[in-house]
């Protein structure tokens, strides 16, 4: 009788690590496998986020909001955006030389992309801002929506809306 419980119990054991060890090697390669796709999402975002529209979306901005002459403000923009998004964004014309000292600071900028297909893209921008106007400086949070398009192998904004402020 002795033997038998020795026989089972060693049956038993020998079941039972065989077991764990078969779970434990599943649960390894899943983990394994998440770990790679993890890696595939983050890589994929980098790429997302280094992209030439990317850099044009905030060279916009930055032409946009970060100025010390309001005067010069329209070229810089010009250069990187197309008539269709310079009428949104001076909507009304200022005059040549502004008699009011103007400066702009682009504090942050956070974008979301959404790719339309091969030649646009679509941006949801949420930028923090601080204007100067004779030395009397406001701060702004904006939501803005600008559209890119490739023109001639380069980027360039073409469209954009104030989603929202604060």
């Amino acid at each position: 009788m002795k033997k038998i419980f020795w026989v089972l119990g060693g049956v038993v054991l020998i079941l039972g690590i065989s077991s764990y060890y078969m779970t434990y090697s599943k649960l390894s390669a899943e983990k394994n496998q998440a770990l790679k796709e993890k890696q595939k999402i983050e890589n994929k975002m980098n790429h997302m986020t280094n992209s030439e529209a990317a850099d044009m979306n905030q060279k916009f901005f930055e032409a946009f909001f970060q100025y010390e002459d309001a005067d010069n403000r329209e070229r810089a923009v010009r250069k990187v955006a197309t008539d269709k998004a310079m009428s949104y964004a001076f909507p009304s014309k200022s005059p040549e030389r502004h008699s009011v000292t103007m400066q702009g600071d682009l504090l942050s900028l956070e974008s979301y992309s959404k790719k339309i297909d091969e030649n646009r893209e679509l941006y949801l921008n949420e930028v923090k801002i601080a204007l100067a106007v004779n030395a009397v400086t406001t701060k702004q949070e904006l939501i803005i929506q600008t559209e890119l398009k490739k023109e001639k192998g380069g980027w360039i904004v073409d469209n954009l809306q104030v989603k929202g402020s604060n």
